[in-house]
């Protein structure tokens, strides 16, 4: 299951308009050198076409920001690159934690033996869905809602 990673909508469109603008830029380059008159020098509309593809598409990249759930593993993907490289596996999971609004999941990874804690910044209202999703395929996770905490601790 795929979950698209959370920007504050305000953000989000920034993203896609810088990503129209740097394509525009590098149109704009590439008419200068098919000699439309444009009022550029060869260094700027060079700039343009080297730079701005290459800004565009690091821009998208960062736009379509998701996590997948597959049966083994929790992926964090910028495009079509997996940045946590399936490190992350489900059976590594120890704990799904709710604090202050924010989803965190505590993991192994590798041979250490100690947990590696991430946030998952994905839509508040799809945490308890993540959630479900994880401990079906793992009940040995515990979860812990910091917001609905009615221990002690002393």
């Amino acid at each position: 299951m795929r979950f698209q990673a959370y920007f504050a909508p305000a953000i989000k469109i920034l993203l896609y308009i810088i990503a129209v603008i740097l394509l525009g830029g590098t149109i704009v380059g590439i008419l200068f050198f098919c000699k439309v008159p444009i009022d550029l020098t060869i260094n700027q509309a060079t700039l343009l076409v080297s730079v701005c593809p290459l800004c565009a598409i690091v821009d998208l990249l960062f736009a379509t920001l998701h996590y997948k759930v597959d049966s083994k593993c929790l992926r964090l993907y910028v495009g079509f690159i997996d940045i946590f490289g399936g490190k992350v596996g489900i059976d590594k999971i120890l704990n799904i934690v709710f604090d202050n609004g924010k989803m965190y999941i505590s993991y192994l990874s590798g041979k250490g033996m100690d947990p590696i804690i991430s946030a998952i910044v994905i839509n508040p209202k799809r945490y308890i869905e993540m959630k479900d999703l994880l401990i079906s395929k793992n009940p040995k996770i515990v979860f812990y809602d910091a917001q609905n905490d009615t221990s002690v601790s002393k």
